[in-house]
């Protein structure tokens, strides 16, 4: 976890001239201008109303949903930054989102789709009213990632359900965050796993860390399996040598120490365990 906070960057709205071509021709040079008024002022009125095209396109390039309540499937192409591809799915601007410091205090549990399996460590996946995610979907890219067979399910038998649950996964905003960390810092910007719950700070789940630069999708693969690692027993560890693909359960949102991002669990990761 990391103890400072990261800046959201200013983000400028693209400046548009429009300009009506001047012509001396008489009636002509009319017929151009008023041609060039016509479709000016239909644009101008589009960018006025908010239209998604004239948004800034810096911050972050991917997410688990084209919109807060967007009812659309997690793209199948996701992968770590380490594996040198980033998947690009459609994400609402950075500017027509805010992510509130409190919520309301309330979670919304995400159906599961059915019950857990025999000797499996099951989990129950929250998000506090408010976040602007869609429970649904934040359920789906978590569980995604935690049935990867790359990440814990390789040592681990997990299940999601909304019922009872050995663990309670949630996204919540910053102060409501830090409430369910207590005693733990972390200062309104930081993750956490307290007990059984795995707290998943939702200004980070949308800004990521500089350790992870545009990879979005990498870096929510990366926090979840590092605070799930905890509730599963494993401690921190350090980079095993410059280069190395990063263990899980380095401190990477606080940097990466001269290892690369791997949101995935490593050799380091299962020593000694």
């Amino acid at each position: 976890m990391s103890k400072h906070r990261t800046a959201s960057h200013r983000r400028r709205e693209p400046r548009r001239a429009w300009r009506v071509a001047e012509d001396s021709a008489g009636n002509a040079g009319l017929a151009v201008a008023l041609t060039a008024l016509a479709v000016t002022l239909p644009l101008v009125a589009m960018a006025r109303d908010g239209d998604p095209a004239t948004k800034s396109e810096h911050g972050p390039v991917s997410s688990i949903a084209a919109s807060p309540s967007s009812g659309s499937e997690l793209p199948d192409g996701e992968v770590a930054a380490a594996e040198g591809r980033v998947s690009r799915p459609s994400e609402p601007p950075a500017s027509s989102v805010a992510i509130p410091e409190r919520g309301s205090g309330r979670f919304e549990v995400a159906a599961a789709p059915s019950g857990p399996s025999e000797d499996a460590t099951t989990y129950r996946v929250e998000v506090e009213k408010g976040v602007p995610y869609a429970t649904k979907q934040v359920a789906r890219f978590i569980e995604k990632t935690l049935s990867d067979d790359r990440g814990w399910a390789a040592e681990h038998r997990l299940a999601r359900v909304d019922g009872h649950a050995d663990l309670r996964i949630v996204l919540a905003t910053p102060e409501t965050a830090d409430e369910l960390c207590a005693p733990l810092d972390t200062d309104g910007r930081l993750s956490c796993r307290n007990g059984s719950d795995v707290v998943l700070n939702a200004w980070r789940w949308h800004f990521g860390a500089d350790s992870y630069a545009d990879n979005l999708s990498a870096y929510r693969r990366y926090v979840v399996n590092h605070e799930t690692g905890h509730a599963l027993g494993y401690p921190h560890v350090g980079c095993p040598g410059d280069g190395a693909a990063a263990p899980v359960m380095l401190q990477q949102t606080k940097g990466l120490d001269g290892c690369t991002a791997n949101p995935w669990p490593a050799r380091a990761d299962l020593i000694d365990h």
